[in-house]
């Protein structure tokens, strides 16, 4: 009879577990939702009104730079998911800069991965293809194969990003530790964290 009641006691903790983490999840995925709708209504309106008043080297430049945004924050993601805690904790231990904060993103690795990849990155990969058609409607107004710069315009963009993509990668999985320090540095110059890490 103990041995059932033991059993019943492991089964109902267990459900408990999963029903907490199950509403944690649901949490994240409600924050992230409204996170997401506020920074896409920002990028918006800013490249919006940038295209609209601002010459095309400018507005060539901003679209390279919501590009290198985009592969700079995948390359954050993958760093965080392929990082070991082990050696940034004991950099932690040597107060080395940056690596508390470090010691918080690779702890929260899933929640990193899916700011910087899915939130950020689709954000900067959805606003850079909407100003790339608002530039080439500039550029192809009066022209009548504006279609053709259309289509090479938009590959070339893909192909950018899909390529830098690939590139940083490799990078972040090779240099992973390197990459979380230097993320963690630039966090740290508008954030600084006062609590301990947690070592487990």
């Amino acid at each position: 009879m103990p041995n059932n009641n033991n059993l019943q006691s492991e089964k109902n903790n267990h459900s408990k577990k999963n029903k907490k983490k199950f509403q944690k999840n649901n949490i994240w995925a409600i924050k992230i939702t409204i996170i997401t709708l506020f920074l896409s209504l920002i990028f918006s309106f800013v490249t919006e009104i940038a295209a609209s008043r601002t010459n095309l080297i400018i507005s060539m430049l901003l679209l390279v730079l919501l590009i290198v945004i985009n592969i700079a924050f995948d390359g954050v993601a993958v760093a965080a998911t392929a990082c070991e805690l082990p050696p940034l904790l004991a950099m932690s231990a040597k107060k080395v800069p940056g690596s508390k904060i470090a010691v918080k993103l690779v702890q929260n690795a899933e929640k990193v991965s899916n700011i910087c990849a899915d939130v950020i990155g689709d954000i900067c990969g959805i606003v850079s293809g909407a100003y790339a058609i608002t530039i080439i409607v500039g550029l192809v107004r009066q022209n009548p194969y504006g279609y053709l710069y259309n289509i090479i315009f938009s590959s070339v963009i893909a192909a950018l990003t899909v390529g830098g993509k690939a590139f940083i990668k490799k990078i972040a999985i090779k240099n992973s530790k390197e990459m979380i320090l230097f993320a963690s540095r630039v966090i740290g110059i508008f954030y600084k964290p006062k609590d301990r890490v947690n070592n487990k």
